[in-house]
């Protein structure tokens, strides 16, 4: 009996000696522990950056954080959690070190390589009338189509990277275009919804590894169509020098003004989804031809004024309408 007291008593003391006696243990942190980001998440050449740290796992409040850009200390600090700076020029890659020192003295060290390059993009209007003097931008009216061009500037190591050799993923407010998508895919297409008035559109351009890529956005506008009336003259033809206003006095002799629509779909004057709507004097008249001419002539011996309205829809679409009216001396 006495034998096993003496046993009994040996392990329990063993038990006490592990139990109370303390000891501790840290787990290793990893490199996934810490998340380095930036904003933007694919700034362009001498574009003006910041990046933050981030983390479930680690105090970063309570850790030793020290910041380098291309191998040159820029901050330093505990908590140090975010850094701005400035993206190199055009063909020299920016690369950006955090050393992370913990509490318990473990470390870890991030990097992020930015590839030097840029993204132009450029807009046009394919299916907006403007009239052959007109020395403008063809502007896009609701329900008109834009077509976007992406031009990237992208530098490696190896030298500039060919365009057509990079991968182009489009964005159309906020939704990705798959069919639009893909490789060499440098341009993007899309008729305006009557229902939107500015149009967000985003493209993200990568190399065939994934590890290069830039991005770039564009917001597009649409307008109203207009309509602009000219004298005709018939040897010169449209004097479109200036446009015609309430001042406009027709000679005794007569004038032909002709109306001008701008950024109406289609391009084509004669198409049938047009219609022009004339009216002289507060009275409708048929419509003339051509639809967009009309002779004005005042009674012999006879002042006065008259006003002359035309009205130019698309019945094809919800908005595409213009009106346009002048005050005429006779």
């Amino acid at each position: 009996m006495r034998k096993i007291n003496l046993i009994l008593i040996l392990i329990l003391s063993l038990i006490s000696v592990f139990t109370l006696s303390p000891f501790y243990t840290f787990a290793q942190v990893q490199d996934t522990d810490v998340t380095l980001s930036i904003s933007p998440e694919y700034p362009s050449a001498k574009e003006n950056v910041t990046a933050s740290l981030s983390s479930y796992v680690i105090d970063l409040n309570k850790a030793n954080i020290s910041w380098s850009l291309n191998n040159e200390e820029i901050g330093r600090g505990i908590g140090k959690k975010t850094i701005s700076f400035t993206i190199n020029d055009l063909g020299l890659e920016t690369i950006l070190n955090v050393n992370i020192e913990t509490t318990n003295r473990q470390s870890i060290d991030k990097t992020i390589i930015i590839p030097s390059g840029n993204i132009d993009m450029l807009w046009e209007a394919t299916d907006s009338y403007v009239p052959p003097f007109y020395r403008g931008k063809a502007l896009v009216a609701r329900e008109g189509k834009f077509k976007i061009v992406a031009i990237p500037s992208i530098i490696s190591q190896s030298g500039q990277i060919n365009p057509n050799n990079l991968s182009y993923a489009w964005k159309k407010d906020n939704n990705g275009q798959t069919n639009s998508s893909g490789w060499g895919k440098s341009s993007f297409s899309f008729k305006n919804s009557y229902l939107d008035i500015i149009n967000k559109i985003e493209v993200t351009v990568s190399d065939i590894s994934g590890n290069t890529k830039l991005a770039g956005s564009i917001n597009l506008q649409t307008t109203q169509p207009k309509i602009l009336f000219y004298k005709k003259d018939p040897l010169l033809g449209v004097q479109n020098q200036n446009a015609l206003n309430n001042d406009f006095t027709v000679g005794t002799n007569g004038e032909t003004i002709i109306a001008i629509p701008y950024f109406f779909s289609p391009k084509n004057l004669s198409s049938s989804n047009l219609t022009w709507n004339w009216e002289v004097g507060n009275s409708k008249i048929n419509t003339p031809t051509p639809k967009n001419e009309i002779r004005v002539k005042g009674e012999e011996g006879k002042g006065g004024r008259t006003k002359i309205k035309i009205v130019v829809s698309n019945i094809k679409t919800l908005f595409q309408e213009a009106v346009k009216e002048i005050i005429v001396s006779f």
